[in-house]
């Protein structure tokens, strides 16, 4: 194997972080098998295969802790704090069920793998007040009882972002509306654009996010939220030319492949729908 192929492998594993960061697991896994079969031996794109493929407890373990999200804080940073390896975020989202890795928040509460750390060793405000949830080791409190923690103290279930949306459809009624009656309307587009956001529907989200902003111009977070699907679509953008290009040579070298040949028009038409979002 030469250094060229050596490089070419880490540069496909690479991009395959950051499908899987985006939640593009059917694009990367393709990418990961490139690298393998251009370096065998590529230990990241191994972690990551092995990371979609096997089953998360029975990688990172059973037992674990609840871990509140700091600011600045990303699966990624997580992994390498408390299991060594930041390259075990999409492990550590999937042992959380959470779908894009990259959309965590602040506030959020997932379960670390492993034995807790002691309180010293976590920002204080990561501690809650009270005990949080038991790991799933089944460790018993005081007394050979199993804590019961009150509702302030349980992260929530697992793959659940920092904040809910609201169910149902907004009204589609335009007559004028009071000040008050635009403000909720904002809000309940605001909130199904953030759910929207969170189940990686960038498209859907920036227009339930511009309906929030017609009610009210002033919604600056709608202002922020919007402008982050747009890089998200963006993002996604060049991962499918990427992907595109990497067929185009595929297809040069067997040009009657019909299976690749599909596979690229899925792409170019994915890309083209999301070309039409401003």
């Amino acid at each position: 194997m030469s250094a060229a192929q050596a490089q070419q492998a880490q540069r496909l594993a690479l991009s395959a972080i950051e499908m899987l960061e985006l939640g593009h697991e059917d694009l990367a896994l393709p990418e990961v098998q490139r690298a393998l079969n251009a370096d065998p031996a590529n230990r990241l794109a191994q972690s990551l295969l092995r990371q979609a493929q096997t089953d998360p407890q029975t990688l990172l373990g059973r037992e674990s802790f609840a871990y509140r999200l700091q600011s600045g804080d990303s699966l990624s940073r997580v992994a390498g704090r408390f299991l060594g390896d930041v390259h075990l975020f999409y492990a550590l989202a999937r042992y959380n069920e959470i779908k894009v890795p990259r959309q965590v928040q602040e506030g959020q509460w997932i379960r670390v793998p492993g034995k807790a750390p002691s309180a010293a060793a976590i920002p204080p405000s990561t501690v809650p007040s009270t005990a949080p949830a038991p790991s799933s080791s089944g460790t018993p409190g005081p007394a050979g009882q199993t804590p019961q923690p009150t509702q302030a103290s349980v992260p929530p279930a697992a793959g659940a972002g920092a904040s809910s949306p609201a169910a149902g459809s907004a009204p589609t009624a335009r007559e004028p509306m009071s000040g008050v009656a635009n403000g909720a309307l904002a809000a309940q587009h605001y909130r199904r654009g953030l759910g929207l956001l969170a189940r990686q529907k960038p498209v859907e989200a920036i227009e339930a996010f511009d309906a929030a902003l017609e009610r009210d111009p002033q919604h600056a977070n709608a202002k922020l939220r919007r402008a982050q699907a747009v890089n998200q679509v963006n993002g996604l953008i060049r991962l499918l030319e990427n992907s595109i290009h990497q067929l185009d040579g595929q297809i040069a070298k067997d040009p009657g492949n019909a299976s690749l040949k599909a596979q690229r028009n899925k792409l170019i038409a994915e890309r083209e729908r999301l070309l039409t979002v401003k």
